[in-house]
């Protein structure tokens, strides 16, 4: 033990107006063992701690610590609240961060809203315009009145592509339809029904794909 911590067994002894006699009567030991304590010779064992801490209403923790109470509060006290204040620092970045997002985020929402006002009159009237193409191409030659129908099918491809764009999703692009339209057009005009049903394939992967890097574009 040290003089520090003999010193300060004595502090307590004389605060709680004990002689070393009584002291050393109190806990059964002799008073050569508390004099040797007190000068630093000496260790108590963990029982005669526990007895002092309880004759002297502290803790065991104060006695080997040579702490007072108050002192030993005011030291948490003092650690809780710079932890408090790390805590209170950490949340607020955190804070600050979700609200930059929420502000980034808007931003883009508002400049893609007022994109997609600007061409809202399209979005609307681009059905009347494929059934107008459709209907001018049969009209311009009879002969593509077998093919031309295959232009409405660019009605699914617009809004879902535009979707897909505006919310950076590929999953929503309706991509069986380009297969059936790359399909129809090459069978009809060059005959190649036959080999080119292999493209009807590549949809579960065009989907298993965009799924991959929609989630992994998500976590980012």
């Amino acid at each position: 033990m040290s003089i520090k911590q003999g010193d300060y067994l004595k502090e307590l002894r004389v605060k709680n107006g004990l002689s070393q006699e009584k002291l050393a009567e109190r806990l059964g030991v002799s008073r050569q063992s508390v004099s040797k304590w007190e000068q630093g010779y000496a260790v108590p064992s963990s029982d005669n701690v526990l007895e002092l801490s309880k004759l002297y209403g502290i803790s065991a923790d104060n006695i080997l610590n040579c702490e007072a109470p108050q002192a030993a509060e005011d030291e948490k006290s003092l650690k809780k609240a710079a932890l408090g204040e790390e805590i209170s620092k950490s949340q607020k970045s955190q804070q600050t961060d979700v609200l930059n997002d929420a502000v980034a985020e808007k931003e883009h929402e508002t400049k893609s809203s007022e994109k997609h006002k600007k061409h809202s009159w399209l979005f609307a009237a681009y059905p009347c315009i494929a059934v107008f193409v459709t209907l001018a191409l049969g009209a311009f030659n009879s002969a593509l009145w077998k093919t031309s129908w295959i232009f409405l099918l660019t009605i699914p491809l617009y809004y879902t592509g535009s979707i897909a764009i505006r919310k950076k999703n590929p999953l929503i692009f309706c991509y069986p339809a380009v297969v059936i339209i790359v399909y129809l057009l090459c069978g009809f005009y060059a005959g190649l029904w036959h080999p080119l049903w292999i493209l009807f394939a590549t949809i579960p992967i065009y989907y298993i794909a965009s799924g991959y890097a929609y989630k992994n574009h998500k976590r980012k």
